[in-house]
């Protein structure tokens, strides 16, 4: 079974507060993106891509997967 991850971005006030939030968990992967689309590498574009969230990241963040 795969961690969850909670996928945030960067200068996101929801982001930075459910992030204080899990500062203690171990079991919840925490990645953090450029607030701005354009700013993302291929490599984040592929993560979002895999992981089914990329369209959910353009309209609200955070957002917390669980194995699909």
């Amino acid at each position: 079974m795969t961690r969850p991850i909670l996928f945030s971005l960067e200068h996101c006030p929801k982001c930075d507060q459910t992030k204080q939030l899990l500062t203690n968990r171990t079991d919840v992967d925490i990645i953090t993106f450029p607030h701005d689309l354009s700013s993302w590498t291929p490599e984040h574009r592929m993560l979002a891509e895999g992981h089914n969230v990329l369209e959910d990241l353009k309209i609200t963040a955070p957002i917390l997967w669980k194995d699909g």
